[in-house]
This record gives C-alpha cells, structure tokens and sequence, in this order.
C-alpha cells in the first residue's frame, strides 16, 4: 500500500475533446478512424523508445454535457524531466505534440472546454481540490494486472456537495482499499468526475450511484501495436466506448529516466 508520503508518479491524466468537425455524425467516424490508425499507435510508436512506461486511453461513447471528454488516458513516465524531454527534445516528440492538433481541440469551442493534460497532486484530502489527483498507486507497472476507468457527472446537487460527496468517498476509499486494489487516478471539476483505477487481476468501478450519473465504465482491452512506424499495419478498432491497455517494451530510458 503506497503512503501518504511516497511521491506523486509523473503521470499525464489527459482529457481530449475531438475538433468540432470531428464531434459528431460522419465526423465522428472519423475521429474514431485517426485515433485507431494514427494517433494511438503513434504514442507508442514515438513515445516508447523515449521512456513511455504505459499508456491507457479510453474514448467514450458521445455525450450531450460538453463537460464529458471523446477521450481520456493515463500516460506514465519515469520522471516529469523525462516527459519534458521526450515531448519538446526531439523531432519525434515534437511531431507527436503536433499530431494532437489533427484530431483535439486546444480551444474552448461552443460551451466545451479545451483539451488539457497535467501531473495529479496528491490527494489533500479537501473537498476545495480539484484537476488530476493521485489517491495512492503502489508503483507497480499499469501494463500489468486490470485497468477500470469510469466517468460521472454531477446529478442535480450543488457544485460544493458534488466535490465533497467525492472528496469524502476518496478518502474511504484510501483509507480503506478493496482487495486487490493497486492504484487510483482521477480528476474532479464542477461537473465532471474521471477515476482510473489499477487492479491485481478483474477491474470493478470505484463510485456508487449517489456520486452523482455514470456516463461511462469499463476495463481496458490488452493491444499491442508494432512498435515500428514502417510496419504494415492497418491500426486499432476505435469505437464508442472502447478503452485500451497497450502493451509494449519497455525501453531503458523508461527504467532510469533521462539525467
């Protein structure tokens, strides 16, 4: 069981919102169709020779609130410092940077918000806390094992008791772990709830129905991609509510980081 005081891993907690011409109807398919033959398996493809230790996107089904993603995902490194490095000191990270601008909106369009990522804080434990959180992760790989993910907006209560409803039942939830239970991830807004969770063997959702309405929850699907970008490849089967695990060698900086 990770303490309290065991440092925060340097993981990105993702939230994409498609382009508008990629939201919806026939642009919609579309989307699907980049990210299953372009952008996931080039995360992979760039990332993981730069220290990408695991990667577990999920895109989910369309949703009415404009505060629900088209995509979330946990992106694990070994370090913040080798996360920088790989994303801004070479052409492969900055290519893969851009590739983002082809299928994610970095703008807040039409009452939705702009696509962000961050590091969690640890959870403090206050209902005031918001953005991507670390509740505890025992440091072992999210390659490995069961990965759930799970996304909730607030019902009909008020923003304080939404975050306070969730502040609370994180803190059962670290102070009392279910079995099996190795990590959980989430990030809190006004409206919005994502939790990712890391499990031994078969995942299961975290929050009960009084957090407020699930949008979405499931495990994520073992893949594996080439990890060459010159292979023949046709991509991934990209679809409303299909979360992937991938899976892939890992590379030495990914153990030791980048001095």
């Amino acid at each position: 069981m990770t303490t309290e005081a065991q440092a925060t891993r340097a993981v990105r907690v993702w939230l994409g919102y498609a382009l508008p011409e990629l939201a919806s109807g026939a642009g919609r398919e579309r989307f699907y169709r980049q990210l299953g033959e372009i952008f996931i398996p080039a995360t992979v493809q760039s990332m993981a020779p730069q220290g990408l230790q695991a990667y577990v996107p999920s895109v989910l089904p369309p949703s009415d609130h404009p505060s629900v993603p088209d995509e979330i995902a946990l992106v694990f490194y070994p370090s913040r410092q080798c996360y920088q490095q790989a994303s801004h000191a070479s052409v492969a990270g900055r290519a893969y940077g851009a590739l983002h601008g082809t299928v994610f909106s970095f703008q807040a369009r039409q009452g939705r918000p702009a696509s962000h990522s961050d590091f969690p804080a640890p959870f403090d434990g206050q209902p005031e806390q918001t953005g991507p959180v670390q509740l505890f992760d025992s440091g072992g790989s999210w390659q490995q094992g069961a990965v759930f993910s799970e996304v909730w907006l607030r019902r009909g209560q008020g923003v304080a008791a939404f975050r306070q409803g969730v502040c609370e039942a994180m803190a059962t939830l670290r102070a009392r772990p279910r079995q099996g239970l190795l990590g959980v991830y989430f990030y809190l807004d006004d409206d919005l709830l994502v939790a990712w969770s890391h499990w031994q063997r078969q995942g299961q959702a975290l929050q009960a129905d009084a957090i407020g309405d699930l949008v979405w929850a499931d495990g994520a699907t073992a893949v594996t991609v080439p990890p060459s970008p010159f292979a023949d490849y046709a991509g991934l089967a990209v679809g409303a509510g299909r979360a992937f695990n991938l899976q892939f060698s890992l590379s030495p900086m990914a153990s030791e980081g980048r001095r």
